[in-house]
């Protein structure tokens, strides 16, 4: 037996080294971190497997799992629970040990419901939603005007569901988004999201990125964009954000300017099961790069107060508060570029 161990052994070592000789080890290598995506915690696989629960599960599992889900996922994933204390700290304020990891756990467990609840609705049997909508004549004034509507929004609540509820306002719907940090799910996230007929921009394809994003505006189209950063740094301009300078995405109120459309800025607010308020920040229609300033800083200001009154549907995963110079002046210009824009 230890004879026949060692013959197999000196194969299988026999066949690595003619594998390596022919490229074969990287080949491995590259699968092997294709496999580690694709189960990671927020790989491909578990998001397939996550939405059989939220469109098929019955509705115990819908509304008692997703804060067990959260607490897994809270205590094995130490770089987004580190980044999510430091964000809930600057928001809040420095509190003790256990107030802040409880704070930081319960972003998580908002992140979690609210997965489920997107998920259902973009599949294929929806339940039924109870959504307010304040200032709704704001919104559906801006789109009868027939300019197109550019509507920032951010990583807060269940800004997926408000997506979906766009539909209802009757033009086409469009996304500008990053592409996903683990690359396993970003076909299935895709493919989900543009089930229902939204279109998804991806902010970094082209250097001709921001081209179609306007040419649908000019079609009288809805556009959605975070406020957030993602995507390169030439995208975002440096604003006081609760009390710290950050980076946050200017190029929603560059593409109303550019495009002369009417801008509404949206915050999804989670109220309850199924259950959302769809908060109106004002409407604004920059013509002028001063007016775009004002409008970017408005919004911020806008985001900061639904953010402090709401600090765990916050759902930042990432430090958002990075090296930053301090605001730019008012009269710069922006340009399409590769990241999105640029300044000229």
């Amino acid at each position: 037996m230890r004879h026949r161990h060692g013959a197999f052994s000196g194969a299988f070592r026999r066949c690595n080294a003619c594998l390596s000789a022919r490229g074969g080890s990287g080949k491995r290598d590259e699968m092997d971190v294709r496999w580690r995506e694709l189960l990671r915690f927020d790989g491909g696989w578990w998001r397939r497997f996550a939405e059989l629960g939220c469109v098929y599960g019955p509705e115990w599992w819908k509304r008692g799992s997703p804060p067990v889900i959260a607490a897994i996922v809270f205590g094995i994933a130490r770089a987004q629970r580190a980044a999510v204390r430091r964000n809930q700290r600057q928001v809040r304020g420095r509190r003790g040990w256990l107030a802040e990891r409880w704070g930081a756990y319960r972003v998580f467990a908002e992140f979690a419901r609210s997965m489920t609840e997107s998920m259902e609705q973009w599949g294929p049997r929806p339940k039924p939603l109870a959504v307010e909508v304040p200032d709704r004549d704001v919104v559906v004034g801006a789109l009868a005007e027939g300019r197109g509507l550019v509507m920032p929004t951010g990583h807060f609540g269940s800004w997926e569901v408000a997506a979906r509820c766009l539909t209802d306002l009757g033009r086409p719907v469009n996304l500008v988004m990053a592409r996903e940090p683990n690359p396993t799910v970003q076909a299935f996230v895709h493919a989900l999201r543009t089930r229902h007929g939204i279109h998804v921009f991806y902010s970094d394809r082209s250097v001709f990125a921001a081209l179609p994003i306007l040419q649908a505006l000019r079609r009288h189209e809805i556009v959605g964009m975070q406020l957030d950063p993602w995507g390169p740094a030439p995208g975002t301009e440096a604003i006081d954000f609760c009390g710290r300078p950050a980076l946050l995405q200017r190029g929603p109120f560059v593409l109303a300017r550019l495009a002369r459309a009417p801008l509404v800025p949206v915050f999804a607010l989670r109220t309850g099961i199924r259950r959302y308020e769809l908060r109106v920040a004002g409407r604004f229609d920059p013509t002028t790069p001063a007016e775009a300033q004002a409008a970017f800083v408005a919004t911020v200001r806008a985001y900061e107060r639904v953010i402090r009154e709401r600090p765990s549907q916050w759902l930042m995963f990432e430090d958002v508060w990075r090296d930053a110079t301090g605001p730019a002046p008012a009269d710069y210009e922006m340009v399409p570029q590769a990241s999105g824009l640029r300044r000229r």
